[in-house]
């Protein structure tokens, strides 16, 4: 990668960690709006690379759900609300289908627009809302696992790495860049358990255990996106954001991470 290359891509990072540290801020309705912008933009992206592989595909079925959930996690309507909603947005791709003479396989197309990236961040969404004392440490374990361990890896596998990934899909991904990233996004695990300690009392160990998770969930998720974009024949997901591509090729890992954060936290009843 050029210098100037790199330099943008800097630029860009800190810009998105200076609005995502604005928005987690300012509460639940701003964090709610950051993370639904991110699933408009993200839902285009997915539709455009599923047309690519042949599909006839549109983003606003995943829109109009991403938007109806939205609203329902600020009011904290009970969960048969969340499975109305949905069904009543996917009743009307069908019908759609019906009248409009759609192939069922293009509404299919929709609805896995709808499941990913939709779904995944949602996740984030719904944990806007939260109390701060779940908020926080699942956002921050979550985020920085995952990214961590994307930039060790990326970094020490240009420099050490000799054995190839998964070189079918991602082939300058290496394992030695994969080991170091999830040792790395590991460890880090223990600053935000420093940070947060006093604020959200969970055992050290539960961070580390978690984001040793996050990590390898984070690493695949990745490759599924990188799986899914050389399906399309597509380098990315779309030039959004310059020196990284699309939101999904942004927001990837941090997709699969934070099902794993909720998970592992719960099964140490510490959410």
């Amino acid at each position: 990668m050029k210098k100037s290359g790199t330099a943008v891509r800097i630029v860009t990072g800190l810009s998105l960690l200076a609005l995502l540290g604005v928005c987690m801020y300012l509460g639940p309705v701003a964090r709610l709006c950051f993370f639904y912008v991110f699933i408009w933009f993200a839902a285009r992206e997915m539709s455009d690379a599923l047309n690519h592989m042949g599909f006839l595909t549109s983003p606003w079925m995943a829109r109009a759900l991403a938007g109806a959930m939205c609203v329902l996690f600020y009011f904290r309507d009970e969960t048969v609300f969340y499975i109305t909603a949905a069904s009543i947005v996917i009743m009307l791709a069908l019908l759609a289908a019906l009248f409009k003479k759609t192939s069922m396989r293009d509404v299919l197309g929709s609805c896995i627009v709808c499941l990913y990236p939709t779904l995944f961040l949602l996740g984030y969404a719904y944990l806007s809302v939260q109390p701060e004392t779940i908020f926080w440490p699942v956002l921050l374990i979550t985020l920085i696992s995952a990214a961590g361990c994307d930039t060790f890896a990326y970094f020490f596998g240009r420099a050490f790495g000799r054995h190839k990934l998964c070189p079918s899909i991602s082939p300058h991904k290496t394992v030695e860049g994969s080991l170091a990233g999830t040792l790395s996004g590991t460890a880090l695990s223990l600053l935000i358990w420093v940070i947060l300690k006093d604020f959200a009392p969970i055992p050290w160990y539960v961070y580390v255990v978690t984001a040793f998770f996050c990590t390898i969930a984070g690493q695949l998720g990745d490759l599924t996106a990188s799986m899914i974009k050389r399906q399309a024949g597509i380098k990315d997901f779309s030039d959004l954001l310059p020196g990284h591509g699309g939101v999904i090729d942004r927001i990837d890992s941090f997709c699969f991470a934070l099902p794993v954060a909720f998970f592992a936290l719960a099964l140490f009843h510490a959410t």
